[in-house]
């Protein structure tokens, strides 16, 4: 065996055990800490170590997510967003006039490739100072929610997608009116 490959067996095998590495003279504590429990281990299935179900083994880009309600597949024609998320993750992609057109309140167009049909379609982009939130409108109602047949409760994201210039959509999860 090769000293490069023994030593990524021995890291490995450390790891495994939740040892100490020593290597190069830099040391390491691989073993878990155990952190304070907030609440009584038992009535959260755990003992007293902090517990995750999911496991993420690359940056999930659906940083804008959404649970549809009854209004954002409604009649409104419309889906309604909280201004902080849009403000910090869609506003800084548009250019500065889009970024004015936005905020004024007039609209502004932006394009959403929906990933799951291949599909490009067209929305505007508004802030509605009143509500202090951001809403896409246009086709909205006619080319996502029937064509989609999405549901309140469904959970759709959106992210930027730098090589064709606009957002990308897809449909994260259905909800049980699906399949009731």
């Amino acid at each position: 065996m090769s000293l490069e490959l023994s030593l990524i067996s021995s890291t490995t095998s450390s790891l495994q055990q939740g040892k100490t590495s020593n290597h190069g003279g830099s040391s390491r504590n691989l073993k878990a800490r155990k952190k304070p429990s907030p609440r009584d281990p038992k009535k959260r299935g755990c003992t007293g170590w902090e517990c995750s179900t999911s496991l993420e083994l690359y940056d999930n880009p659906w940083k804008i997510k959404k649970k549809l309600t009854k209004s954002d597949t409604g009649k409104l024609n419309r889906i309604l967003f909280g201004s902080d998320l849009l403000e910090n993750l869609m506003v800084p992609m548009l250019s500065v006039e889009a970024q004015r057109e936005a905020e004024c309140g007039m609209g502004t167009p932006i394009r959403v490739w929906d990933v799951d049909t291949m599909s490009m379609h067209h929305l505007i982009l508004k802030r509605w100072a009143s509500f202090k939130s951001y809403v896409l409108i246009g086709n909205w109602n006619k080319e996502f929610v029937r064509r989609r047949e999405l549901k309140e409760g469904d959970v759709v994201g959106l992210h930027w997608d730098s090589y064709r210039r606009c957002f990308n959509f897809s449909v994260l999860k259905r909800s049980d009116h699906h399949y009731s």
